[in-house]
């Protein structure tokens, strides 16, 4: 049962960084969560309101707060375990569908700043143009039939788009490239999360009902590109999905998703353009469901709200802890910060011997690229230094972490360093 806690002034329920599987209902008082601008390292403050929720987010994707929790004055609160807080609230939609529409703001916010950081002087661009810069991407990573796929939805856009002739030019060379070439595999160097707690059972959507919803998709086939408007929004019956990103004219993976999984419900939330594009990796089957259905077969479903909810805030965290480790100046400490990223996910860690402090992670040069927002070069000339160093041992498709530690005692260093210049400056 859910319990009812008395705070003092000045108290702090929970700490920015550690783990609460507790989720919060601010009954009387004063309650602020603190945290540090990533990019200004001002503590900002954001007040909870009587009657609202919080620690929603660290306990529902069961990582550590983003924020703390303090006590401005005498406070009573609920505190409820996940499972209590699904069986008391994730039938009253009016609360689930305003946390999905905050959680989805809160997401788009990082995944804003990330490309604010990664694009200097980035300013919104229109469909055409964005989308030409996807296609250009894939031309430029050999995956020619997805390239043509997407300049293909430019011209259902916009039938007559500003930069036709670009647009044409690029179509043509894929054209030729796809005619000449032997189709290439989409794949941006990332994990699949098959097996995470987020997957919703497809089976609930085996009636011949749903049939009419069911679109289905080759290999390197565009689901959703980015930049496009957002209209639909899908649940994959089987295969795999790669959402990627195009950052500074290249394909950055985000993830892989698989049965089970929702994909493109962020723009059905807030009306804007798709931020990520979505690739069949695999033959793919997928629901396909509109603006209206998602109100009418999601929003009134308790189970599918919960996997939702749980999703974005997952999401939140890896946006939030990807912008944290591109906001590092020092490529080194930033390498040394992805690993300590993957230990924190504990699902892609596997300890060889805690009694020392090793680690594996089932990762590649790739994806330290990726996570890091560097180069394939860059990223590995910071692991083959870790490895002179003897911190590291790297594989083909493992790294071993020979003391995690020593990841913390460098990122820790770097932090100290750059706290102890902000008070030299104020002083």
């Amino acid at each position: 049962m859910p319990k009812t806690i008395q705070f003092t002034q000045g108290s702090i329920i929970f700490f920015e960084g550690a783990k609460d599987s507790n989720i919060y209902i601010l009954q009387s008082g004063s309650v602020a969560l603190k945290s540090r601008d990533l990019e200004t390292g001002v503590i900002v403050s954001e007040q909870v309101r009587i009657g609202e929720f919080f620690g929603v987010k660290s306990a529902l994707a069961h990582m550590p707060s983003l924020v703390t929790a303090s006590v401005l004055v005498n406070s009573v609160v609920v505190a409820m375990s996940v499972l209590e807080f699904e069986k008391l609230f994730s039938s009253k939609q009016a609360i689930t569908e305003k946390m999905l529409r905050v959680f989805s703001k809160s997401l788009r916010d990082i995944h804003r700043k990330t490309e604010s950081f990664l694009k200097s002087g980035f300013v919104a661009v229109s469909p055409e143009v964005g989308m030409l810069s996807v296609a250009q991407a894939f031309y430029n990573d050999e995956h020619y039939k997805t390239c043509m796929d997407v300049l293909t939805r430019i011209s259902q856009i916009n039938p007559n788009p500003s930069n036709k002739v670009d647009i044409e030019k690029l179509y043509k060379e894929a054209k030729m490239m796809e005619g000449s070439s032997r189709p290439k595999r989409p794949s941006f160097a990332a994990e699949s999360s098959a097996g995470e707690s987020t997957g919703l059972a497809v089976n609930q959507f085996s009636l011949p009902a749903f049939d009419r919803f069911t679109k289905k998709y080759s290999r390197g086939d565009v689901i959703i590109s980015e930049f496009e408007p957002g209209e639909t929004f899908y649940l994959i019956k089987y295969g795999e999905v790669q959402i990627c990103k195009c950052i500074n004219n290249q394909n950055k993976s985000l993830d892989i998703l698989t049965s089970g999984h929702f994909f493109g419900e962020m723009a059905i939330l807030d009306n804007s353009q798709r931020s990520a594009s979505c690739i069949a990796r695999t033959d793919v089957a997928c629901l396909e469901f509109n603006k209206a259905n998602f109100k009418a077969l999601v929003l009134s479903n308790p189970q599918i709200v919960m996997n939702l909810l749980k999703i974005f805030t997952k999401r939140i965290y890896d946006q939030y802890r990807q912008f944290k480790i591109i906001l590092i100046k020092e490529l080194p400490v930033r390498v040394c910060d992805v690993f300590l990223m993957y230990d924190e996910l504990q699902g892609t860690a596997t300890s060889i011997d805690d009694s020392v402090q090793k680690r594996k992670f089932d990762i590649t040069v790739n994806d330290i690229a990726s996570w890091a927002a560097i180069s394939q070069q860059q990223a590995q000339t910071e692991l083959s230094d870790l490895v002179e160093r003897g911190k590291i041992e790297v594989f083909d498709s493992y790294i071993n972490i020979k003391n995690i530690h020593d990841m913390r005692r460098i990122v820790d260093n770097y932090y100290m360093k750059i706290e102890a210049f902000a008070k030299a400056q104020q002083g």
